[in-house]
């Protein structure tokens, strides 16, 4: 997996409290997202969608609201093998 670089353009979603933009987000990894944009969920209450800007840890102004970032694992799809493309 290539790394990607500072201040490239970053879809995520929130399940927590509030988020406000400017806001920081930062993983357990180090990585640091901004908030530019913070959109509520249709159909689960406390999940906001989050456009984000990836940020430079050593950049996060003094005083600025930093956000814990709890990553969980996605379901993995099933192989599919090569014959099933095929049919």
């Amino acid at each position: 997996m290539k790394p990607r670089g500072d201040y490239t353009p970053v879809k995520l979603f929130y399940d927590g409290g509030k988020v406000d933009v400017g806001d920081f987000m930062r993983s357990n990894g180090g990585s640091v997202y901004r908030i530019d944009e913070v959109r509520p969920s249709p159909t689960i209450k406390r999940r906001r969608y989050l456009n984000c800007t990836r940020w430079p840890a050593n950049e996060i102004p003094a005083g600025a609201t930093v956000h814990p970032i709890h990553w969980y694992a996605r379901k993995k799809k099933a192989a599919r093998r090569l014959a099933e493309f095929a049919q």
